[in-house]
């Protein structure tokens, strides 16, 4: 990486984090290039020069996060889809709260799902069967951050150890469920994991 290009990398991440920080004392629609510039210590031509927008900043701050995440978790065995990471990624997020909660009531929640759904899927992979891992990572991720949503909204009162058991119990229930209509009434015609095996 040249100079000017890991010069401009690292002004991106001056300003995502100066985006991140003044969310902990403002709303997303009351923060102005000015006081992103002034916080991150950048000229407003670098702004300009790498941003777009402040919508284009958050994308660029939510793979900042992930990374922090990512390397928060890295070491733990099987990540964040063994019990151990579960507890780690409501601690992690914990720490954000304030920031995702802002973002969240502005109507960008989905930037962050999406983020965590590509990290999960690319940490997933030689871990889930293959021909499940699009689906798979889609069904266990949209859980995992939608209950985080949930407890985000709701104060975040029980700890995340509680919450990753409550995650896991209710992941438990939701496969036993599968399992069991999975295998009704082959006699009446309905569709069934049976049936489909037959007819391969």
């Amino acid at each position: 990486m040249g100079k000017r290009s890991e010069a401009n990398r690292q002004t991106r991440v001056r300003i995502a984090r100066a985006l991140l920080h003044l969310l902990g004392s403002k709303e997303f629609s009351d923060i102005s290039v000015t006081d992103i510039v002034e916080e991150a210590h950048v000229a407003r031509a670098s702004y300009y020069r790498n941003f777009s927008s402040k919508e284009d900043i958050l994308v660029n701050a939510g793979r900042l996060i992930m990374d922090d995440f990512g390397k928060a978790i890295g070491e733990i065995d099987g990540g964040c889809l063994s019990h151990e990471g579960v507890v780690l990624t409501f601690r992690y997020f914990r720490e954000y709260r304030i920031e995702l909660l802002r973002l969240h009531e502005a109507g960008f929640t989905s930037i962050y799902e999406r983020l965590f759904q590509e990290y999960v899927a690319c940490a997933a992979k030689g871990r889930i069967p293959r021909g499940m891992l699009r689906y798979g990572v889609s069904f266990y991720t949209g859980a995992l951050f939608n209950v985080y949503v949930r407890w985000l909204e709701n104060g975040m009162k029980e700890s995340p150890e509680r919450m990753a058991s409550l995650f896991y119990t209710m992941m438990a229930a939701a496969f036993e469920s599968f399992m069991e209509n999975a295998k009704v009434d082959k006699a009446g015609g309905a569709y069934c994991c049976e049936a489909a095996s037959e007819e391969r």
